[in-house]
């Protein structure tokens, strides 16, 4: 796989990590594991339709009884910190050498996923859902392979390599989860991330 590059240049953010939650994740119990996503956005969606997309992905999240916590700017940040960090960049286009369905990249060694934004805007139009709603589904999808440590796929589900409307209103109407197996192996791999993490 041909990787891009990018200076991302967020090394506080890193450490001091933890936004402002979301309405409805003070009633989430405390044992629920946290991963933060550090937010950069270099395309033309505006701030407001990502935040709608991250809403959608943080409900699909919790029903698998993790918590997301968006980082879109320095002022997200303070203290408290989630158990791993993950990189999340939205690029204006997707590398020429990306297969044409492919609409974002999960790059599991640097703990960074890139979506590409003229992909989602082109398969939103395709199957008549709004942008927010295939961001949402395509963050997911990705932050799921950093999750699960894995590029495979499943032949069904949120994990699936390809999907038509049906499979996309099925994950965003929280008909589709994640199985119990995939939710125990992200738990495990956010603990074993966070116990490295403050060694």
């Amino acid at each position: 796989m041909r990787t891009l590059r990018l200076s991302l240049g967020i090394g506080a953010a890193l450490v001091l990590t933890l936004p402002s939650a979301l309405p409805g994740t003070e009633a989430d119990p405390v044992e629920m594991p946290n991963v933060g996503v550090v937010v950069r956005n270099f395309s033309a969606a505006p701030l407001e339709l990502v935040q709608k997309a991250e809403a959608n992905c943080q409900q699909i999240y919790r029903a698998a009884a993790i918590r997301l916590t968006w980082i879109n700017s320095l002022e997200d940040v303070t203290w408290e910190g989630p158990d791993v960090v993950f990189r999340a960049v939205i690029l204006p286009q997707a590398p020429p050498a990306r297969a044409l369905a492919a609409f974002g990249t999960a790059l599991r060694e640097r703990q960074e996923l890139l979506l590409y934004h003229d992909r989602i805007v082109r398969f939103a139009k395709i199957v008549d859902l709004p942008m927010q709603s295939m961001l949402s589904v395509a963050l997911v999808h990705e932050i799921g392979h950093l999750l699960l440590d894995s590029d495979d796929h499943t032949p069904s589900g949120i994990m699936r390599a390809e999907w038509d409307r049906e499979d996309l209103n099925g994950i965003l109407r929280g008909q589709s989860h994640f199985t119990s197996g995939q939710v125990r192996r992200m738990k495990a791999n956010i603990e074993r991330r966070g116990s490295l993490r403050v060694r």
